[in-house]
């Protein structure tokens, strides 16, 4: 899942990695109890977020539980999705940190394992869509002027 408008500015150094923005919109993950179709546009609950390092730069990850999912009333953070699912965040992480190896590729880090609140991930949502207003408006320089921009 992706979230329109936000891009993760590659010209802003995070403080919390020490990396510049990926350039892409943020990413959603769906931590719910069955797969969700290709494309599906769903409402969620923000339960908190990740800071992945991916090949040097920083991919955010938004933590989430669509409103569908049976366990949702229940589920108003990740400690409470942590106390329904034991182990789910611990996966988490480990996919995030691994998924590309088998590309040949290094092992992705985390400014933390442990996921922000979901206050700290509204922040995030926050920051990503400002990053977004200002490049479509024209304020990133060195962004290329065809540069895709769903609006």
């Amino acid at each position: 899942l992706s979230l329109y408008p936000s891009s993760q500015d590659s010209t802003h150094v995070d403080p919390g990695t020490g990396f510049v923005g990926d350039g892409d919109p943020i990413d959603a993950i769906e931590l719910g109890d069955s797969p969700l179709p290709m494309g599906a546009v769903v409402p969620v609950r923000l339960l908190g977020s990740l800071a992945l390092v991916d090949e040097g730069e920083t991919d955010h990850k938004l933590l989430v539980i669509r409103a569908s999912d049976a366990k949702y009333s229940g589920v108003r953070s990740v400690r409470d999705l942590e106390r329904l699912k034991p182990g789910v965040t611990a996966r988490l992480v480990d996919w995030l940190k691994n998924y590309k190896t088998s590309d040949g590729k290094p092992a992705n880090s985390f400014s933390q394992e442990e996921p922000t609140s979901a206050a700290e991930a509204v922040r995030v949502v926050q920051q990503v869509h400002g990053f977004y207003s200002t490049l479509v408006a024209g304020g990133v320089p060195g962004a290329p002027e065809d540069y895709f921009l769903p609006l």
